[in-house]
């Protein structure tokens, strides 16, 4: 289905909503004084209020849709989360990234696929305030991070009551005393990278956010379930 069509299926109210905000924007200060980049982003942000794409959409939704190339894409993904995105959208989708990680075999790298450069911006940002740095060169949307780095983007969006509450859940699963938090996190990334490796690939995405979700959310009752069939590695 198009655009056009998509649009024509719209609620005609919703549509005229936001048609009459974009005149709106489009007439200040005055007919035509508006750039046609700035334009473009308003409008790209409108198709996203009438649902037409969602907040993050794939690029290749936007490439096939807008008809654009792909750096066209990326370059309104970035524009428009500039204009419209706050830092708590942003760390909400980290989120969901990070329980969906992706296990290279190069260099003991851990990657995360993110389409949109905007949120890139901000992982690095908040990767350089807890001393790490990623590593891009394979791909633009492909980010790189050592272990070391992903366990602390992962830890620091944990509270500390949680940390404690899952450390008390594991050390009466068995896990040894003397482990920390941190620690923890370094046993599981070990121990799933183990599990997909002996698995089927079909399996690799379901199996690491079936653990890390209930970790992140400090689901106490969904861990005791997950992690009953895997050993955390020392």
């Amino acid at each position: 289905m198009s655009l056009v069509t998509k649009l024509r299926d719209t609620e005609a109210e919703k549509v005229k909503q936001v048609f009459a905000e974009l005149l709106e924007a489009y007439l200040s200060p005055a007919f035509g004084s508006m750039s046609k980049r700035d334009f473009e982003i308003l409008l790209f942000t409108k198709l996203q209020d009438l649902d037409l794409f969602e907040q993050n959409p794939d690029l290749y939704i936007l490439v096939s849709e807008l008809k654009v190339t792909r750096v066209k894409a990326r370059n309104l993904l970035y524009e428009s989360g500039l204009r419209q995105t706050s830092v708590a959208d942003l760390d909400e989708e980290l989120k969901n990234l990070i329980v969906s990680p992706i296990f290279l075999q190069d260099n003991d790298k851990i990657g995360l696929e993110i389409q949109n450069p905007f949120v890139i911006d901000h992982l690095k940002a908040k990767l350089r305030k807890l001393k790490h740095i990623t590593d891009g060169s394979f791909s633009p949307e492909l980010v790189k991070l050592t272990p070391a780095a992903f366990i602390a983007l992962f830890d620091s969006y944990i509270s500390e009551k949680s940390k404690k509450d899952i450390l008390k859940t594991f050390i009466e699963m068995g896990l040894k005393k003397d482990t920390s938090f941190t620690g923890l996190l370094k046993g599981v990334l070990k121990s799933l990278g183990k599990k997909i490796a002996d698995e089927a690939g079909g399996k690799l995405v379901e199996s690491v956010v079936d653990y890390l979700d209930p970790l992140l959310k400090g689901s106490i009752e969904l861990i005791k379930e997950k992690f009953t069939d895997l050993v955390i590695e020392k």
